[in-house]
């Protein structure tokens, strides 16, 4: 092998650790989401990309770089997670992916350049203008009118991923309309062009909008009740970094963690209150290990709702369980306590450690994909026979939301509160 630098080294060694292990026995492909989706592609599946990964390095090691085109298959992959709870060995296909997905940005070890033009450009617009589409003071406007505490510790942080949903819709009929050539040249010509960012606000859907504006409404309007006070940083609120990280990005993810833990503590924030699940795993789990003085708490918003303030009723619903509330560090189940003290909750058969991804992280690089996982995903939610289907995350309400039975959960808990009821009757 010709020589390399330590970085590539590192990652190297990182890929061997995590794909060795593997017996091939083939327990993950049961659970992996993308592998029925992609109509049994052995390389869009949880042992195929270990697979892959073992073949990268056979080719790092005998010819020095990788020839084996390899990012479809990294790419593709949800990060879910799924895989690790049923394999025998440890083996993780979502960090394979993810080790993956770095040695592609890096560029070092492949033979041509395989990034996606579509993460590029999200990474790109991230950087600069701290969101994935340049329209953090869009993404503002949901506060108009509410009423912050300026001088609280405690910060209510969306990290804008509601609001980024009413793009999703707009971004995926342009991506099946004109195909994903098109896609991936607008994207590199936004890379290239990113001031053409600021018209990206026309992109988006109103209805989605006004329905993701009012989710956050919910969410003020449920802390406020509690007693909660918290401050907020309106058109200055950044995005998390999340796609910077999942897409490989690792050089960049390291800066944009600094510039996040910089900011919180220019704002004296001592409390994180974080709303969706994407955000509270990153903050979470994955930060901490960025910055050295990452020294806040972090939280999920449904760890300040008290229990008596809803009232119980004899509804049955079913819940979605978000991957990377269930899936990831120690697991976190606070959304599903909740529900089941308010009301009767089913859920599928896929559930728990087991849960079957709504296929949202692959909305904006595999459309169809994605569409097929949260069809299959929407199924067996609908097979437990409820009338209401509630999840904690927009990007699963987003990819789930087939008819009007699928609801956010905040309001569900809106419409339970005792207080709420009270001013019905």
């Amino acid at each position: 092998m010709t020589e390399k630098s330590e970085y590539s080294l590192n990652l190297l060694e990182k890929l061997e650790d995590e794909v060795n292990s593997c017996i091939n026995c083939g327990f993950c492909e049961s659970v992996c989401p993308t592998l029925p989706s992609s109509g049994f592609r052995s390389s869009i599946g949880a042992r195929g990309r270990v697979d892959v990964g073992k073949e990268m390095i056979r080719e790092i090691k005998g010819k020095g770089v990788i020839e084996l085109k390899v990012d479809e298959s990294f790419y593709s992959c949800l990060d879910c997670y799924a895989c690790l709870q049923v394999c025998p060995a440890g083996v993780n296909a979502g960090k394979v992916s993810e080790i993956g997905k770095e040695i592609i940005t890096s560029g070092e070890l492949t033979i041509e350049d395989q990034k996606n033009p579509i993460a590029n450009m999200i990474v790109e617009l991230t950087m600069k203008y701290r969101n994935p589409l340049g329209i953090r003071e869009v993404c503002a406007g949901w506060s108009a009118g509410l009423q912050f505490e300026s001088e609280s510790t405690n910060l209510l942080y969306t990290g804008n991923m509601y609001q980024m949903m009413a793009y999703n819709e707009t971004l995926r009929k342009i991506e099946k309309s004109m195909g994903d050539a098109f896609s991936k040249n607008m994207a590199r010509y936004l890379t290239k062009h990113s001031g053409l960012s600021k018209y990206m606000k026309y992109f988006r859907n109103k209805k989605t909008e006004r329905e993701m504006n009012s989710y956050l409404k919910n969410i003020y309007s449920l802390l406020k009740d509690s007693g909660i006070k918290f401050t907020y940083l309106h058109e200055e609120e950044p995005y998390p970094g999340t796609f910077i990280h999942d897409l490989g990005y690792e050089k960049e993810f390291s800066e944009y963690a600094k510039y996040l833990c910089d900011l919180f503590h220019e704002r004296k924030v001592k409390t994180i209150i974080t709303v969706d699940p994407h955000t509270y795993d990153l903050l979470k789990n994955t930060l901490p290990s960025y910055v050295t003085d990452f020294d806040f708490k972090v939280i999920y918003y449904l760890d300040l709702l008290e229990e008596n303030d809803f009232q119980r009723t004899s509804d049955n619903i079913t819940y979605h369980e978000p991957c990377h509330l269930v899936l990831r560090g120690e697991g976190y189940n606070r959304p599903k306590k909740l529900l089941e003290s308010i009301a009767k909750v089913s859920m599928p058969y896929r559930s728990g450690k087991k849960v079957f991804c709504c296929g949202g992280p692959d909305e904006l690089l595999y459309g169809k994909l994605s569409s097929n996982i949260s069809e299959e995903r929407f199924r067996q939610l609908k097979e437990t026979g409820t009338e209401k289907i509630i999840t904690a995350c927009p990007i699963c309400l987003s990819n789930l939301k087939k008819d009007d039975s699928v609801e956010d959960i905040s309001s569900y808990l809106i419409s339970r509160r005792k207080d709420n009821l009270k001013e019905v009757q």
